[in-house]
């Protein structure tokens, strides 16, 4: 099946004798990783925003913040909310199946929900503006060979290794459920991550990227300014709310 995106905003251009013009004042305060990432910003070819199931920050009302952000300073903008290995996560927290089943079910409804919600109210942008599951993507040409690279460097380098390690255990450490179960869970979760994180250019095929969230992954912590990893043109932008 060809891929489709799964909600696409129109594009706002002028009409005649009128002047498309962003919201006034800002909301978000930004911080690119390295200069870099500041020169694909400044660049403004695509930006990715990545939304986390279960996790209530990406409030209707945040999504669509982000939304109008980053549809007035890039060229396209892509939504993207994760949809994988969430049973996974909760069952190595110690539900069993069925409770696994519930809780993915009603998370993947609820930011599904948001997500919808968030794209409705937005105002129309400039940018091409869409909302994507993590899912839809993974068979892209792009997704594929973007993973393979990652998982060669996985097995070929231990500070991307560790930095990933690190990465999983701030995020799922200290939690219910027996600790191993834990960590094997969110390396999954992780991995399906990596080539968005990694190499959005490559997996849709957009010159350049630059990846919003609203904190500094521990994982670019981990790499402590080590972009080798990065692929040429993709960037980080921490957005954080005023």
């Amino acid at each position: 099946m060809p891929f489709q995106p799964e909600t696409t905003l129109p594009v706002e251009e002028p009409g005649p004798g009128r002047e498309v013009r962003p919201p006034a004042g800002e909301v978000f305060d930004a911080s690119c990783f390295t200069p870099a990432c500041q020169r694909l910003l400044e660049r403004g070819d695509h930006a990715l925003i990545g939304v986390s199931a279960g996790n209530s920050y990406f409030s209707q009302q945040r999504l669509t913040q982000l939304l109008t952000w980053t549809g007035w300073r890039f060229a396209a903008v892509d939504l993207l909310y994760t949809d994988l290995h969430l049973d996974t996560m909760y069952l190595a927290s110690g539900d069993d199946e069925a409770q696994a089943a519930r809780r993915t079910t009603r998370a993947l409804r609820d930011v599904r929900r948001r997500v919808r919600r968030a794209m409705e109210a937005a105002p129309r942008v400039p940018a091409r503006v869409r909302a994507l599951a993590l899912s839809e993507t993974v068979d892209l040409p792009g997704y594929r060979s973007a993973l393979d690279r990652i998982d060669r460097e996985l097995a070929e380098n231990p500070r991307m290794r560790r930095a990933c390690e690190e990465h999983v255990r701030q995020i799922v450490g200290g939690g219910p459920g027996a600790p191993e179960a834990r960590f094997a869970a969110g390396l999954s979760y992780l991995r399906a991550e990596l080539p968005y994180l990694l190499s959005t250019p490559e997996v849709l095929g957009v010159p350049s990227s630059v990846c919003c969230y609203h904190e500094l992954l521990p994982l670019l912590v981990e790499l402590e300014g080590d972009t080798s990893c990065l692929q040429p043109g993709q960037g980080h932008l921490v957005l954080r709310p005023r």
